[in-house]
C-alpha cells in the first residue's frame, strides 16, 4: 500500500514537473507583453530627463496629460504627408471659424476628437462648426478615455460663456481606457509617463497628483499600484510558471482584448464582449449619467456620441444603448455613428488594410461624423433645424 502511494505520488510529481516545465517554456516563447505584466521592460525605458520633458510639456494632475498651447506642430499622417496642429492657450484645436467668445458647442474626446492625421479645418469639430454655422470649440486630445475627456471638459467649461451644447465623443475601443489608470499596463509600448484617471465601482478614481512628475522614484511608486491593481493587470512570469499562466489566460486583458482579436477573425464585432461585460457596463453608465449631472450643472445639453473604428463593428455601441436606455438621465441624448446606414467603410478611415485601419479617419469620415452629431442633434430638438 506504501509503496502504490508513492508510486502514485511520483508520478504526480512528473506530471506536474511536465505541465510546469511546458507552462515555463510557453511563457518564454510566448510575447510576454500580450500575455504577462511589463513593467520591467517600460521601467527601463523611463529615465529622469524624459520625465522633466513630459512634466514640462504635457503633464496634467488632473486629467494626466493635455495640449497646452499656444503651439502649431507639424506631423506625418499615416500617408507620409505633413499635418499641421494648432492650438490656442487653453489647449483647443484652431479653425477658421473658432471664436471662445462665440462658441456654443463644446466636444471633448480623444484622437478622433482631436482629428488626428487632419488639418485644423478637417477634424470633425471644425467640420460641424462650419455646417451649423456657429463656433465649435474642439478639446479632444490624443489617447483620452471618456473618463479623461470628461474632466477635460470640466477645466475648460467655464471657457465658453455661450456654450449651449457640451459633446462627449467616445470611439468604440475608448472602453478599454475608461478602466485604466496607467496607459502601459494596457498599451505596453504606449508613452511612458501617461498616469490617468479612471472608472471604479461607478466613480472616478483621480490622477495620483502632481507630486508623481517630482521625481523618478515617486512616479514608479504611482505606477506599481496600477501594475498591481489595474482592470487590465497581468500576472508576473515568475514560478510556479503554470499558475502564472493560468492567471495570464484568466484575466481581463487576455479575454477582452486577445480573445476577442480571435474571436473577431470568426466574425464576431469587435467590441462587442467588452461592451458586454458587466462591470464595463456599470462604469460607462454612470460615467455618462455623471455628464449629465454636471453639464446640468454648467447649463448645457448633454450629447454623447459612440464612433465605430471601422466596419469589424458596427453595432456593439448601440447594443448597449438599447439595453440601457432605462438607466440613463432623461437629459442626455446619446447616439452612435454607425446607425448612418450608408457608410463607405473603405473611405471612412485613410488607409485599410484587410478590414483593419491603421489610420484615423479621412476627410470623408469626419464629414461623416460631422453629419451624424448635427442630425442626432436636431432630432432630439437640441438644435434648430435649418
Amino acid at each position: 500500500m506504501i509503496k502504490q502511494l508513492s508510486f502514485y505520488l511520483i508520478m504526480l510529481a512528473i506530471m506536474v514537473a511536465i505541465l510546469e516545465l511546458f507552462a515555463f517554456t510557453a511563457a518564454k516563447l510566448i510575447d510576454q507583453d500580450d500575455f504577462f505584466d511589463t513593467r520591467q521592460s517600460v521601467y527601463a525605458r523611463l529615465t529622469a530627463e524624459n520625465l522633466a520633458t513630459f512634466k514640462a510639456r504635457s503633464a496634467d494632475p488632473v486629467t494626466g496629460w493635455h495640449n497646452w498651447g499656444p503651439q502649431v506642430r507639424e506631423e506625418d499622417n499615416c500617408l507620409g504627408e505633413p499635418v499641421e496642429y494648432s492650438y490656442d492657450a487653453g489647449g483647443a484645436r484652431l479653425h477658421d471659424n473658432f471664436d471662445p467668445q462665440a462658441t456654443r458647442i463644446i466636444i471633448v474626446g480623444d484622437s478622433y476628437t482631436n482629428g488626428d492625421e487632419a488639418g485644423d479645418n478637417d477634424t470633425y469639430p471644425a467640420k460641424l462648426s462650419q455646417k451649423l454655422g456657429v463656433s465649435v470649440a474642439n478639446h479632444g486630445v490624443g489617447g483620452y478615455g471618456p473618463t479623461q475627456a470628461l474632466l477635460n471638459l470640466q477645466e475648460n467649461i467655464s471657457r465658453y460663456p455661450e456654450a449651449k451644447v457640451a459633446v462627449l465623443g467616445i470611439m468604440y475601443e475608448n472602453v478599454y481606457r475608461m478602466m485604466n489608470s496607467y496607459r502601459p499596463v494596457l498599451y505596453s509600448t504606449s508613452s511612458d509617463f501617461t498616469l490617468k484617471p479612471y472608472m471604479s465601482n461607478g466613480e472616478i478614481v483621480p490622477h495620483p497628483g502632481s507630486q508623481v512628475f517630482d521625481s523618478l522614484e515617486q512616479f514608479k511608486r504611482a505606477a506599481d499600484v496600477t501594475f498591481d491593481n489595474d482592470f487590465w493587470a497581468k500576472p508576473v512570469a515568475g514560478f510556479p510558471y503554470l499558475v502564472a499562466l493560468g492567471k495570464s489566460l484568466n484575466s481581463n486583458y487576455f479575454i477582452y482584448r486577445k480573445l476577442q482579436k480571435t474571436l473577431r477573425k470568426a466574425g464576431m464585432p469587435e467590441y462587442q464582449m467588452v461592451f458586454a461585460d458587466e462591470e464595463i457596463q456599470r462604469n460607462l453608465v454612470a460615467l455618462l449619467n455623471q455628464f449629465a449631472d454636471m453639464s446640468q450643472q454648467w447649463g448645457v445639453q448633454p450629447v454623447v456620441i459612440f464612433i465605430p473604428r471601422n466596419e469589424l463593428d458596427i453595432s456593439s455601441a448601440s447594443e448597449f444603448i438599447e439595453q440601457h436606455r432605462s438607466q440613463f438621465d432623461a437629459r442626455l441624448v446619446i447616439g452612435d455613428v454607425a446607425e448612418v446606414g450608408d457608410i463607405d467603410w473603405l473611405k471612412f478611415n485613410l488607409r485599410e488594410e484587410r478590414g483593419d485601419n491603421i489610420c484615423h479617419p479621412s476627410s470623408y469620415g469626419y464629414q461623416t461624423i460631422a453629419d451624424y452629431i448635427a442630425r442626432l442633434m436636431r432630432e432630439n430638438e437640441v438644435w434648430p433645424a435649418p
